[in-house]
């Protein structure tokens, strides 16, 4: 498969390169990891990382769910400037990538509602002291909803198949 040529008369300026729609998820690209970041160093503000650690140890599922969202956090963490590098320089795999990016971002949301579920008091004390259980289910319809038209923009944009190698 060849790559496009941005000099391809053939092909409409408006329909190929990073910009309109695609201008979104380099923002994303860009900002998450602050947020994650953010998010993550939260609670060791609000409380002594001591207190957290014995809070969390006294519930086991809370404690486990809690992991894998920081786990997968992290590799959002990680597997964001990846993503980025592929992006920026038009590579066959990077609407692929920014599919499976966009689905970890999902999966972390549901998880986090589930976390919120599994022991509301524990999740307010160690996690976020202003979580409601409304407002979570209003972020994670959120991102399902922005991610889920993410992956379909990049399963059906003529501009992504014109930008990357297709």
């Amino acid at each position: 498969m060849a790559q496009v040529d941005p000099w391809d008369d053939s092909i409409p300026r408006e329909l190929k390169g990073i910009r309109g729609l695609l201008l979104l998820p380099l923002l994303q690209l860009v900002a998450t990891p602050f947020l994650i970041v953010m998010f993550a160093a939260a609670p060791l503000r609000a409380h002594p990382p001591a207190t957290t650690i014995h809070n969390l140890l006294g519930d086991p599922i809370f404690l486990a769910v809690t992991a894998l969202v920081l786990l997968l956090m992290l590799a959002q963490l990680v597997y964001g400037p990846f993503c980025l590098v592929q992006f920026l320089r038009r590579k066959e795999f990077a609407p692929d990538h920014m599919t499976l990016w966009y689905g970890l971002g999902i999966v972390i949301s549901v998880l986090m509602v589930v976390q919120f579920a599994v022991d509301p008091d524990l999740f307010v004390k160690t996690l976020d002291a202003t979580a409601t259980s409304g407002g979570l289910k209003f972020h994670a319809t959120q991102v399902i909803v922005v991610n889920g038209i993410s992956i379909l923009y990049f399963g059906i944009s003529q501009r992504v198949k014109n930008t990357f190698i297709r």
